[in-house]
């Protein structure tokens, strides 16, 4: 029997970034992943919510994903390739198979409630079926069904290899790990729940915090890989007071912080509405105050 557990670490759930034309601003990505590199990052996941996947043209996303794929060397690239309507997710998916990436993943079909449990199923049927790379799959509070009976579904089809679980419930998150005889590739999706996570048996991280926080994210799991559990808690703790910061704002406000390394975030999609300089500068001197942006001004 072939090992799931492919992916271990932390990834970047990383944030598009485009011009008013749509078009990705390539050195401002360029920067982006050389910061989270250089901070310990082993990859990227490429166009899911923090990408601000369903409300991007295909167009963009395509640049996204190939930006990325051009300038994180060898890093993981996962692509998500979850959009709102199928015949999109179906082109996102060929041309992810053209760039040639480490996974494909995707949320459930949107309008998830709207789609019986064995209709979900069969979405990631499709996916598999047609994905030259392994299929990570993605639970979320909007998921309807039972989340062990989807997760034990899944591991059914050939070429799904796990899940982004991001679902705060730790209980839920060591049973879904007892799937499949352990052999199911489990990525935390909560920032601000990633040790509680690892204790829980995640094998990883995917989250938005890391793009502005690598290398305090990647302290977590080193931390805990190395069994200072102290340590990673105080991490997890530096790491949750940018969370603190910025949780309940639009990912308009989440990338106004790149200002601090230098990096033009670009445009926000309405209905996102950008921050004006006296806001960003507000946020900036919160972050400043808590110690959260040292890494990011080196």
């Amino acid at each position: 029997m072939k090992d799931n557990v492919v992916f271990k670490g932390v990834y970047s759930a990383l944030f598009s970034i485009y011009d008013k034309e749509m078009n990705v601003i390539v050195p401002s990505v360029r920067k982006l992943i050389d910061y989270n590199l250089k901070n310990g990052i082993r990859g990227f996941y490429v166009g899911g919510n923090t990408g601000e996947c369903t409300v991007l043209p295909n167009k963009t996303r395509m640049q996204m994903l190939e930006t990325v794929k051009e300038n994180a060397g060898d890093a993981v690239i996962f692509a998500h390739i979850g959009a709102g309507h199928f015949d999109d997710t179906a082109e996102l998916l060929e041309h992810a198979n053209s760039v040639g990436v480490d996974a494909v993943a995707s949320l459930p079909p949107s309008l998830t409630s709207y789609y019986k449990p064995e209709e979900i199923i069969e979405y990631y049927k499709y996916l598999a079926k047609h994905s030259k790379s392994p299929v990570m799959a993605y639970v979320t509070p909007v998921l309807t069904c039972d989340p062990i009976w989807f997760a034990k579904e899944i591991m059914k089809i050939e070429n799904v290899i796990g899940i982004k679980l991001t679902i705060p419930n730790y209980y839920l998150f060591e049973k879904m790990k007892l799937v499949n005889n352990g052999n199911i590739n489990l990525l935390n999706g909560p920032d601000e729940c990633m040790l509680a996570g690892l204790i829980m048996g995640a094998d990883g991280a995917i989250g938005t915090t890391y793009n502005l926080m690598p290398k305090t994210a990647c302290n977590i799991y080193d931390n805990f890989i190395a069994g200072n559990i102290e340590a990673a808690k105080s991490h997890q703790h530096k790491l949750n007071r940018c969370i603190d910061i910025l949780a309940g704002n639009s990912l308009s406000v989440w990338k106004s912080v790149l200002a601090i390394m230098d990096i033009d975030a670009g445009y926000t999609v309405a209905p996102g509405i950008s921050p004006n300089a006296k806001e960003v500068n507000n946020i900036i001197k919160s972050l400043q105050k808590c110690g959260c942006t040292e890494e990011m001004v080196q």
